[in-house]
């Protein structure tokens, strides 16, 4: 009975019982991911349940991702062999952590992740620049952008307010200690399946 398999080879009724409690998803979640996950290339899914898809292929089936200025990031964070491709795991990962079920902390630990551009575990005014850069630049209208010096005094009160060790750079605790101030955080860095 525990071996019976879903419509999808791999996901026994088994594994989605540990994915439902493993992640922040519910089995109608993780179904639902896995038909969008299937329907890229069943037949390769069907040879290999562990097989890794590029990241357009990703992208391209999972709209949320396509207009994030960070997805390039969500990407390589949440591949768990870091080569810019998704098994069904790695998007189960990124989709309980952008859940609304997932706890804040959580959330911010991946955050973090996500937004330590240069991957050195600390935020740094060079993170913090390209972070605005990626919010504020529009490659539509190549005047809409800010420059280096607004750039940098972003980054210094950023840095003057969260900073609290006064290193120069956020680290993790840091960054944890702060998001967990806003409560509009969880709901932003969500989104909706």
């Amino acid at each position: 009975m525990g071996m019976c398999e879903t419509k999808y080879p791999g996901l026994t009724q088994d594994v989605l019982e540990d994915y439902t409690s493993l992640t922040y998803l519910n089995k109608g979640e993780i179904l639902y991911l896995m038909k969008k996950f299937y329907s890229i290339d069943p037949e390769k899914i069907e040879n290999d349940y562990n097989h890794r898809f590029k990241k357009e292929d990703i992208i391209n089936k999972f709209h949320v991702l396509k207009n994030n200025p960070f997805q390039d990031r969500l990407i390589r964070v949440f591949s768990s062999r870091k080569d810019n491709c998704f098994s069904f795991e790695d998007l189960l990962d990124l989709c309980s952590a952008m859940s609304p079920e997932c706890p804040s902390e959580v959330k911010a630990a991946w955050a973090f992740q996500v937004f330590d551009i240069d991957e050195d575990n600390q935020i740094s005014t060079a993170d913090i620049c390209f972070i605005l850069d990626r919010l504020t630049w529009d490659p539509n209208n190549r005047a809409n952008y800010l420059d280096k010096e607004s750039k940098l005094k972003i980054a210094d009160v950023i840095l003057k307010e969260i900073n609290l060790d006064r290193s120069g750079s956020i680290g993790i605790s840091e960054f944890k200690l702060i998001l967990a101030r806003i409560p509009e955080f969880a709901t932003s860095f969500y989104f909706r399946l």
